[in-house]
């Protein structure tokens, strides 16, 4: 009976050792519109690598809307080293001649990484 305690109180401890934190650690950095072409704009987002390693391919999802509805999603995600940054396009275009137009973006991340906070970028353009 104390051996099988004790395994029960021993054994996650190793495992708890064994599981190493993520060394990448990616945020959610900028988001811009880009310049008018043909009468529409497109928004851009950048995704930064401020960890010490790579970011695996596939290890993180990018989710991207604007007023609530989504515009563009990126699931098969490429490896992003560390230091760098990706520029990501959404996919629809946004029609430039509306001024004063309120366009409230959210850009997420979902991965795994070493600071979670860092992952959404919530803000308010105005055209």
């Amino acid at each position: 009976m104390f051996l099988r305690t004790l395994i029960f109180l021993i054994l996650p401890m190793f495992v708890a050792f064994g599981q190493e934190e993520p060394s990448f650690d990616l945020i959610a950095d900028e988001v811009y519109l880009d310049v008018e072409k043909e009468g529409f704009r497109e928004f851009k987002f950048t995704v930064k690598n401020a960890g010490e390693k790579t970011a695996p391919a596939g290890s993180y999802r990018v989710f991207f809307k604007v007023n609530g509805k989504m515009q563009s999603f990126e699931i098969n995600t490429s490896a992003l080293d560390a230091g760098k940054s990706l520029i990501y396009t959404s996919g629809e275009k946004i029609p430039a001649n509306q001024p004063g137009k309120k366009l409230k973006y959210r850009l997420i991340i979902h991965t795994k990484d070493a600071d979670k906070s860092n992952n959404q970028l919530k803000g308010e353009i105005i055209l």
